[in-house]
């Protein structure tokens, strides 16, 4: 047995050294590539910013629900036709999302068009603080419009605030309860809130419902106020005006039941329980 060197045909070589030189001068171009296109990319935007497919001839902003486009329009940091290639979407949504009226927004860039999907802030409660404000359902303050609508909700007194300037996001706990308990009275399982015109907060732990229909007072404690409890209220209130009973006051701090003051000429007080199922 003859012991022998098996290389590479000498014929061969040639096609292998050039296919080496394609690659390395691929792996070149494309590092040129690369440190070149940084520099490249702003000339090349302007130069097509001058096509109107790639500028923003209309700004379309949707989702709107109580503000109107010209209140939106004055937050939108994009003249129109302006290049669509130098227009940052997040930046856009960034300055959106400084109008106390705005919770979030959605940029997109289309052909000849900047659309712009806003997210309002719904209002929750409004707020008597010398001046009457709109806080949505984290505490925040809203702007008034401009058109000077103002929503159909419970009014809240009692509550020290530190500030009434829009945007701002007030944190107190005792705020934190009455947003909570209206969270309750809105549930689909109560149904109150429409029924309730005034919020009173007495003191960290007595606030004073006032009905729209009767303004029947009824004492609850926001800190201990769940559904259930609510919910047996809800029925009591059905039950007594089913029953047409004058009633004073209703009380709901007390744990499975429904405290029920009536008229001396109706009835005596009565301690109403809870619908089954209830705790």
């Amino acid at each position: 047995m003859r012991a022998g060197y098996a290389g590479l045909p000498t014929y061969k070589r040639p096609a292998r050294r050039r296919r080496n030189r394609r690659i390395l001068a691929a792996g070149l171009g494309l590092l040129v590539l690369t440190l070149v296109a940084p520099l490249l990319e702003g000339p090349c935007a302007r130069a097509l910013g001058a096509i109107p497919l790639f500028r923003a001839e209309r700004i379309e902003v949707a989702g709107l629900l109580y503000l109107s486009p010209d209140e939106v329009r004055s937050w939108i940091p994009v003249r129109e036709r302006e290049n669509l290639l130098l227009i940052h979407p997040n930046e856009v949504a960034a300055a959106l999302r400084l109008h106390p009226r705005i919770a979030d927004a959605r940029v997109s860039r289309h052909p000849g068009r900047l659309r712009i999907d806003v997210i309002e802030r719904r209002t929750f409660l409004l707020v008597n603080a010398g001046t009457l404000l709109e806080v949505d359902a984290t505490g925040t303050i809203l702007s008034p419009l401009d058109r000077g609508l103002v929503a159909d909700r419970p009014v809240l007194s009692g509550v020290p605030f530190p500030t009434v300037k829009p945007g701002a996001r007030v944190t107190t706990a005792r705020l934190g309860d009455i947003l909570r308990l209206v969270q309750v009275l809105e549930s689909p399982d109560v149904g109150l809130v429409s029924d309730v015109s005034e919020v009173v907060s007495v003191d960290p732990h007595r606030a004073i419902l006032r009905l729209s229909r009767d303004q029947v007072p009824i004492t609850v404690d926001p800190e201990r106020a769940t559904v259930a409890s609510m919910r047996a209220l809800s029925a009591a209130l059905r039950d007594l005006r089913e029953r047409e009973r004058h009633v004073l006051s209703v009380d709901v701090r007390y744990r499975g039941q429904v405290v029920v003051r009536c008229a001396p000429e109706d009835s005596v007080s009565a301690a109403a329980p809870p619908p089954r199922g209830t705790t």
